[in-house]
Protein backbone atom coordinates (compact mmCIF):
# COMPACT_ATOMS: atom_id res chain seq x y z
CA UNK A 1 0.00 0.00 0.00
CA UNK A 2 0.96 3.62 -0.37
CA UNK A 3 -0.63 4.83 2.88
CA UNK A 4 0.43 8.04 4.54
CA UNK A 5 0.85 7.70 8.31
CA UNK A 6 0.67 10.69 10.66
CA UNK A 7 0.70 11.04 14.42
CA UNK A 8 -1.80 13.36 16.06
CA UNK A 9 -2.38 14.75 19.52
CA UNK A 10 -4.52 17.69 20.69
CA UNK A 11 -1.83 20.30 19.92
CA UNK A 12 -2.22 22.93 17.22
CA UNK A 13 1.02 21.81 15.57
CA UNK A 14 -0.19 18.20 15.35
CA UNK A 15 -3.42 19.36 13.72
CA UNK A 16 -1.43 21.36 11.16
CA UNK A 17 0.68 18.29 10.45
CA UNK A 18 -2.44 16.16 10.02
CA UNK A 19 -3.89 18.63 7.51
CA UNK A 20 -0.66 18.50 5.47
CA UNK A 21 -0.68 14.69 5.61
CA UNK A 22 -4.34 14.59 4.52
CA UNK A 23 -3.61 16.87 1.59
CA UNK A 24 -0.69 14.65 0.58
CA UNK A 25 -2.77 11.48 0.85
CA UNK A 26 -5.58 13.09 -1.18
CA UNK A 27 -3.13 14.22 -3.87
CA UNK A 28 -1.77 10.67 -4.20
CA UNK A 29 -5.23 9.10 -3.89
CA UNK A 30 -4.16 6.91 -0.96
CA UNK A 31 -5.33 6.17 2.57
CA UNK A 32 -4.40 8.42 5.49
CA UNK A 33 -3.69 6.55 8.72
CA UNK A 34 -3.99 8.61 11.94
CA UNK A 35 -2.09 7.43 15.00
CA UNK A 36 -2.26 8.68 18.56
CA UNK A 37 -0.61 7.41 21.72
CA UNK A 38 -1.99 7.49 25.24
CA UNK A 39 -0.45 6.99 28.65
CA UNK A 40 -1.63 3.81 30.37
CA UNK A 41 -2.38 5.82 33.50
CA UNK A 42 -4.32 8.56 31.71
CA UNK A 43 -7.74 7.14 32.58
CA UNK A 44 -9.37 9.09 35.39
CA UNK A 45 -11.45 7.95 38.34
CA UNK A 46 -13.70 10.38 40.15
CA UNK A 47 -16.07 9.98 43.01
CA UNK A 48 -19.28 11.96 43.31
CA UNK A 49 -21.53 11.20 46.20
CA UNK A 50 -21.44 7.45 46.66
CA UNK A 51 -20.67 6.64 43.02
CA UNK A 52 -17.31 6.16 41.31
CA UNK A 53 -16.96 7.26 37.70
CA UNK A 54 -14.06 6.34 35.46
CA UNK A 55 -12.94 7.26 31.98
CA UNK A 56 -11.42 4.96 29.43
CA UNK A 57 -8.30 6.52 27.87
CA UNK A 58 -8.48 4.27 24.78
CA UNK A 59 -12.13 5.10 24.14
CA UNK A 60 -11.42 8.81 24.55
CA UNK A 61 -8.48 8.54 22.13
CA UNK A 62 -10.67 6.81 19.54
CA UNK A 63 -13.28 9.57 19.84
CA UNK A 64 -10.49 12.13 19.46
CA UNK A 65 -9.23 10.43 16.27
CA UNK A 66 -12.77 10.27 14.86
CA UNK A 67 -13.14 14.01 15.52
CA UNK A 68 -9.82 14.80 13.84
CA UNK A 69 -10.74 12.64 10.83
CA UNK A 70 -13.96 14.61 10.32
CA UNK A 71 -11.99 17.88 10.22
CA UNK A 72 -9.50 16.74 7.55
CA UNK A 73 -9.74 17.36 3.80
CA UNK A 74 -9.71 13.65 2.92
CA UNK A 75 -12.19 10.81 3.16
CA UNK A 76 -10.00 7.68 3.10
CA UNK A 77 -8.93 7.64 6.74
CA UNK A 78 -8.14 4.85 9.18
CA UNK A 79 -6.74 5.16 12.68
CA UNK A 80 -4.96 3.41 15.53
CA UNK A 81 -4.39 4.06 19.22
CA UNK A 82 -1.35 2.82 21.09
CA UNK A 83 0.15 2.85 24.56
CA UNK A 84 3.68 2.69 23.13
CA UNK A 85 6.23 5.41 22.40
CA UNK A 86 4.95 7.72 19.60
CA UNK A 87 8.02 7.40 17.35
CA UNK A 88 8.09 3.60 17.69
CA UNK A 89 4.36 3.42 17.10
CA UNK A 90 4.48 5.54 13.94
CA UNK A 91 7.27 3.39 12.52
CA UNK A 92 5.53 0.15 13.50
CA UNK A 93 2.21 1.26 11.99
CA UNK A 94 3.93 2.30 8.76
CA UNK A 95 5.67 -1.08 8.61
CA UNK A 96 2.46 -2.98 9.40
CA UNK A 97 0.56 -1.14 6.66
CA UNK A 98 3.40 -1.18 4.16
CA UNK A 99 3.12 2.61 4.08
CA UNK A 100 5.46 4.61 1.91
CA UNK A 101 5.43 7.81 3.97
CA UNK A 102 5.27 9.01 7.54
CA UNK A 103 4.49 12.69 8.03
CA UNK A 104 5.82 14.41 11.15
CA UNK A 105 5.82 18.00 12.32
CA UNK A 106 8.70 20.14 13.44
CA UNK A 107 7.28 21.02 16.85
CA UNK A 108 9.92 23.02 18.65
CA UNK A 109 11.20 21.83 21.97
CA UNK A 110 14.10 22.89 24.17
CA UNK A 111 17.58 21.44 24.23
CA UNK A 112 19.31 19.40 21.55
CA UNK A 113 16.05 18.73 19.74
CA UNK A 114 15.22 22.43 19.31
CA UNK A 115 14.67 22.39 15.59
CA UNK A 116 12.83 19.07 15.37
CA UNK A 117 10.86 17.42 18.12
CA UNK A 118 12.04 14.18 19.66
CA UNK A 119 9.26 12.23 17.91
CA UNK A 120 10.38 13.51 14.50
CA UNK A 121 13.99 12.61 15.22
CA UNK A 122 13.00 9.14 16.47
CA UNK A 123 10.91 8.50 13.36
CA UNK A 124 13.67 9.70 11.02
CA UNK A 125 16.16 7.37 12.72
CA UNK A 126 14.02 4.26 12.63
CA UNK A 127 11.54 4.50 9.76
CA UNK A 128 11.78 1.97 6.96
CA UNK A 129 9.98 4.36 4.59
CA UNK A 130 10.15 8.00 3.54
CA UNK A 131 9.63 10.63 6.24
CA UNK A 132 8.25 14.04 5.39
CA UNK A 133 8.82 16.81 7.94
CA UNK A 134 6.31 19.64 7.59
CA UNK A 135 6.58 23.12 9.05
CA UNK A 136 3.87 22.69 11.64
CA UNK A 137 4.88 25.55 13.90
CA UNK A 138 3.49 28.12 11.48
CA UNK A 139 5.73 30.82 12.85
CA UNK A 140 4.57 30.33 16.46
Amino acid sequence: MDDVVVGVDPSVTARRTAVQAAELAAAFGVNLHLVTCVDRSSGMKMQAGGEVFSSDALAEARVFLDTVALELPHDQITSAVSYDDPAKTLCAEAERLGARRIVVGNRRVKGATRVLGSVAIGVMRHASCDVLVVNSTGGD
